[in-house]
């Protein structure tokens, strides 16, 4: 009897790991956990079952939700008979919910067999994306460069612009402001000498 228990104990565990593994695989793509020996202990082998479940619950959003609506709705994940109806409404409160959402049906329909109609591209173009996928990569980081280059040359020639209109531009402005200055001083000197000359003559 002791042995059948330890027998049913320890492929209890294994199925408990291959669950485990496969809901890793379903949820990140890949399995982390290293495939382990069989022989150790009973507890340590629940431990790591622990562990690791902790861990995937830390790394995934998903897994997070699940416990947190089988905590809520324990219900939902239990096995109802296919001859029980699962809820504890009436007839009628059941066939007014399925009345209500009957013309979603039929959208539902529509659209899984649109699904189920597209074509699936082939395996000779999902070969040669796959194949230009260095290439890509590669016009990518050429294209960043690029863009890197271009921002450079944008910040070298607002500096040029910024530097021609400070010493050409407004230098050129502040020579012509003084050069009026001086041709001003310039004619009132003469207007002073035409007018005293104007006044000599007068006098004379």
């Amino acid at each position: 009897m002791e042995n059948t228990f330890d027998k049913t104990a320890l492929e209890t565990i294994d199925l408990l790991e291959a669950r485990l593994k496969r809901i890793e695989f379903a949820v990140c793509g890949h399995v982390k956990t290293a495939i382990q020996s069989q022989k150790r202990p009973v507890v340590q082998r629940m431990s790591e079952l622990e562990h690791t479940l902790h861990q995937l619950a830390s790394r995934s959003r998903v897994v997070q939700e699940l416990l947190k609506l089988h905590a809520r709705y324990p219900d939902l994940f239990q096995q109802i008979p296919a001859h029980e109806v699962p809820t504890s409404l009436d007839t009628s409160s059941t066939l007014s919910i399925v009345l209500a959402s009957a013309t979603s049906y039929s959208s539902t329909a529509s659209q899984l067999t649109s699904v189920k109609d597209t074509p699936i591209p082939p395996a000779e173009l999902s070969a040669q994306l796959i194949n230009l996928q260095p290439r890509i990569s590669n016009v990518s980081t050429l294209q960043a460069a690029q863009s890197a280059d271009i921002a450079k040359l944008r910040e070298r020639s607002a500096a040029v612009v910024q530097q021609w209109y400070q010493r050409d531009v407004l230098g050129a402005g502040e020579d012509w402001a003084e050069l009026e200055g001086r041709v001003g001083h310039v004619e009132q000197r003469v207007r002073r000498v035409a007018l005293a000359r104007k006044i000599d003559d007068t006098m004379v």
